[in-house]
């Protein structure tokens, strides 16, 4: 039996208000072959009901559609992994249950990757916010996957599993999984990865994947020390990887980046954290004033200007003040 052209991981975790949309999105796919592995980490609301009720009414997608349900509750992490491994398709992207697609986005990307041979390609996205959406243009990339890694600390390329198209073969043939537990930056550590092995980069626009930026319960809408902590080892991990390359230079600024970036989340309301972030990667200061400002959340930007003028001290202090006049 042939392999389906894509496979689509995603996620199921208390997204019951948003994942009938989804699941719609997925199932009126203008591509044909499609496999969509739904996730579910154990949700605790009726969000595989509402699959389920869902599908019924496209049974044209009965065949290629599976819900793996999750032995435990383990994290985005551990869903993801669990999706690359059940995959069959020939490419897989992640869809997550509060997002949706343009109908006919896996159809052009499919074809894309075929006609072009590459082993990603890369779509555009829209962020649905309270306001409206807005419209996240991918800046031109390079024509191989490496150079997106080699330039990766002037060039930040979004590393986002959602708006990537990937050749599955990268997956297996190199062993790339989600490092199990860290689940904040899950993405941060995979996709630079699959870049390193890849070879041909294309990308796609006018067709979107719609980035829900109204969901509070999120996993990206709120961090604290421990998800600081993920992104450190996540860091540690990356660090691992590319110096066990033979052209592990290439990549020493990158590395330096997303250490900084990793670390600089220290600084917030504690001089303790502060004096954390001043004994973390000590290495990666020299990068600061190569980074590329796309790499930071528009608040995030201030806090690194902060950090880059040696006035983290300040930023703290300023924090602890809001916190304290807001309580």
């Amino acid at each position: 039996m042939e392999s389906p052209k894509i496979t689509v991981i995603v996620p199921v975790y208390n997204v019951a208000a948003y994942i009938e949309k989804c699941a719609i999105s997925l199932f009126q796919q203008t591509l044909d072959s499609l496999e969509i592995l739904f996730i579910d980490d154990c949700s605790p609301d009726n969000s595989v009901e509402i699959i389920k009720e869902t599908l019924k009414k496209y049974p044209v997608r009965n065949s290629l559609t599976r819900i793996i349900r999750m032995p435990s509750n383990g994290g985005l992490a551990a869903v993801r992994r669990q999706g690359i491994i059940e995959a069959t398709g020939q490419y897989i992207i992640h869809c997550d249950g509060d997002d949706w697609v343009d109908l006919d986005l896996y159809e052009r990307l499919y074809d894309t990757a075929v006609e072009k041979g590459a082993d990603i390609v890369v779509c555009d996205e829209i962020h649905e916010c309270y306001d409206g959406s807005h419209l996240r243009k991918v800046g031109l990339l390079p024509e191989h996957c490496k150079d997106v890694i080699k330039n990766w600390y002037k060039a930040a390329l979004g590393m986002f599993c959602h708006n990537k198209l990937v050749k599955r073969s990268l997956y297996t043939e190199h062993d790339i999984l989600p490092w199990v537990g860290l689940n904040m930056w899950e993405d941060n550590g995979l996709l630079p990865r699959v870049f390193y092995y890849g070879d041909k980069l294309v990308q796609i626009h006018d067709s979107y994947y719609h980035y829900n930026r109204t969901n509070i319960n999120a996993m990206t809408s709120g961090y604290g020390i421990k998800q600081v902590e993920q992104m450190i080892s996540i860091a540690e991990h990356l660090t691992d990887f590319f110096e066990s390359k033979p052209d592990a230079k290439d990549f020493d600024k990158t590395v330096k980046a997303f250490q900084f970036l990793a670390k600089i989340n220290l600084v917030t309301d504690s001089f303790a954290n502060l004096r954390r972030y001043n004994n973390t990667f000590k290495d990666s200061e020299s990068i600061i004033h190569e980074l590329d400002l796309n790499a930071f959340s528009a608040k995030g930007r201030f806090r690194f200007r902060m950090v880059k003028y040696h006035l983290g001290w300040l930023f703290v202090l300023m924090f602890k003040m809001k916190k304290f006049l807001y309580k």
